[in-house]
């Protein structure tokens, strides 16, 4: 059964790599063509590989399809490489970012402001020069089942943001997830050394016991000498 730990990394942003499209769609009226994003961000009861440690052994996470559920998905951005230095590309608020929560998982689609920086960005996705996006969240509820090296994430607290990126966050998922194992073998060793001392006192009362019971035999031994 995995083993629940509602309080590891609550609050710590993480980052996931999704796939990225982009298309373009005529608008009437002589507009502008608008810039199209699209893209799963998050598919639900996948196991995804998203870490080797140096033995080889491989580890899995999986979103729980109820994982969104409760979730405030009415302020979330399109960034580039996630920078608050870089202004949004789309946004929820401004209702250019649409967020889809179906069977399957996650479905974006913005449409990206009428920048030069989106422009270009736009062009390096429809070349094939990005093809990749991330996504920021904190995790409210998660759980980690050692036989199968898998951690599940029930539900997220927060998703901050969808992001181009040049590069996927592999190195970012990489250090979320030994951190997450070490953390796991931390709260094991944790429960192994409290069942340990517990199995000791119980010894030791028991051990207790028996010593009184053994004083109490020589006491009524001894007392039935003396008469």
């Amino acid at each position: 059964m995995p083993e629940e730990n509602n309080e590891f990394q609550k609050g710590k942003v993480e980052y996931r790599a999704v796939e990225l499209r982009a298309s373009l769609l005529d608008v009437e009226g002589g507009q502008s063509l608008l810039k199209i994003l699209d893209g799963r961000a998050i598919v639900f009861d996948t196991p995804t590989p998203i870490y080797q440690d140096y033995e080889g052994t491989q580890y899995y996470e999986q979103i729980h399809h109820d994982a969104l559920n409760g979730v405030d998905l009415s302020n979330v951005v399109l960034k580039y490489n996630h920078s608050a230095h870089v202004p949004p590309l789309a946004s929820t608020k401004a209702g250019t970012l649409d967020l889809k929560v179906d069977d399957t998982g996650l479905e974006i689609t913005a449409r990206m402001a009428n920048t030069t920086q989106a422009s270009d960005i736009h062009e390096l996705v429809q070349t094939g020069h990005l093809d990749k996006m991330s996504f920021a969240f904190t995790v409210a509820k998660d759980a980690f089942d050692p036989k199968t090296n898998t951690r599940t994430i029930f539900n997220f607290d927060k998703i901050f943001d969808v992001s181009v990126v040049d590069f996927p966050a592999y190195e970012q998922t990489s250090v979320s997830a030994r951190s997450y194992i070490q953390a796991q073998q931390e709260v094991r060793m944790q429960i192994e050394q409290q069942e340990k001392e517990q199995r000791e006192k119980e010894l030791k009362e028991i051990e207790l016991r028996e010593i009184e019971a053994k004083d109490a035999r020589l006491k009524e031994l001894f007392r039935k000498t003396m008469l």
